[in-house]
């Protein structure tokens, strides 16, 4: 008669399996979830791109810099011979998630140069869901870094994306790397996001409103001035005549001091649209042009 094994070997081939499912679950969720771009709590300016990451998210290359601007590094004193030039906006700017670095409006601007000969830097000042509190209160934080222009990009949606205050999104906006992403995804699962739950801040409401026309007062205060686009959803465009709020926000920024362009004006085909609102890669290079037909860009830094 066999000899029965051990009590203790079965529960070593166990134990065993159990890790090797674990290892297996964590890599495979590793390699389909991919990189994480993270994103910083501000008291002010609510959020922002961390700095410094390079991550392939969903296979897209993201980068930010120092200042967590999706751009490549830039100097504190602007170099010798650039134009540097700000393009503020939320995701149309940013790129969403579904356009490379080097595709992105500010990288191909980059490559680009004013009529004076001198290479544009674009710095691209922007996050997903960001409005005009956001983008101003980046501007009150960390300055114009000496920039030549600057280039405001809004769509309708901005003029009541209010600054929340709140706790981020633990999935939208998550701030860390998880030591372990099968136990991440099943806290999150199990358990409810604070973010949800989370006493509406005094501050939020009108917050959009009451910063709209400061923000673009300081877009229009740069040096050599400033420009706004409007940037229409996929409807809008179809729909050819601007609706009311784009009319409001071509009001407002030409009060303010801006030269004002419409987005039907550099968006050709249906094509430029990834999505509803989000441009493709042909999109970012149609955007591209549009910043580059700035007066201030296009006159090369000469406002005679």
């Amino acid at each position: 008669m066999a000899t029965p094994a051990p009590l203790w070997r079965f529960a070593s081939i166990g134990i065993a399996a159990v890790l090797g499912t674990a290892i297996l679950a964590e890599a495979t969720l590793r390699i389909l979830q991919g990189d994480r771009l993270l994103y910083r709590a501000d008291p002010e300016i609510e959020y922002l791109p961390a700095p410094n990451q390079a991550v392939l998210v969903d296979g897209v290359d993201v980068r930010t810099n120092a200042l967590g601007m999706r751009s490549d590094p830039a100097e504190p004193e602007k170099p010798p011979g650039v134009f540097r030039v700000l393009v503020i906006g939320d995701s149309i700017v940013f790129g969403h998630t579904n356009t490379a670095h080097a595709n992105l409006a500010t990288s191909l601007l980059s490559n680009m140069q004013v009529a004076d000969g001198r290479r544009i830097e674009a710095l691209n000042v922007s996050a997903t869901s960001w409005g005009p509190g956001n983008m101003l209160a980046w501007l009150d934080k960390h300055g114009t870094v000496q920039a030549d222009a600057m280039v405001l990009v809004l769509s309708t949606h901005d003029l009541a994306d209010d600054r929340t205050f709140a706790p981020l999104h633990r999935d939208g906006l998550p701030q860390s790397e998880p030591l372990s992403v099968v136990a991440d995804w099943l806290w999150r699962k199990l358990t409810p996001d604070p973010a949800d739950s989370a006493p509406v801040d005094p501050r939020t409401e009108g917050d959009a409103q009451a910063a709209l026309p400061l923000l673009m007062q300081r877009v229009a205060a740069a040096p050599l001035g400033g420009c706004l686009i409007i940037h229409p959803s996929a409807e809008e465009w179809a729909a050819k005549t601007p609706v009311a709020e784009e009319q409001r926000l071509e009001a407002t920024g030409l009060s303010a001091g801006l030269a004002v362009f419409y987005g039907r004006s550099f968006i050709r085909e249906a094509s430029d649209y990834s999505d509803g609102i989000h441009l493709s890669r042909t999109g970012q290079q149609s955007l591209a042009h549009a910043i580059a037909a700035c007066p201030a860009l296009a006159r090369g830094g000469d406002r005679g």
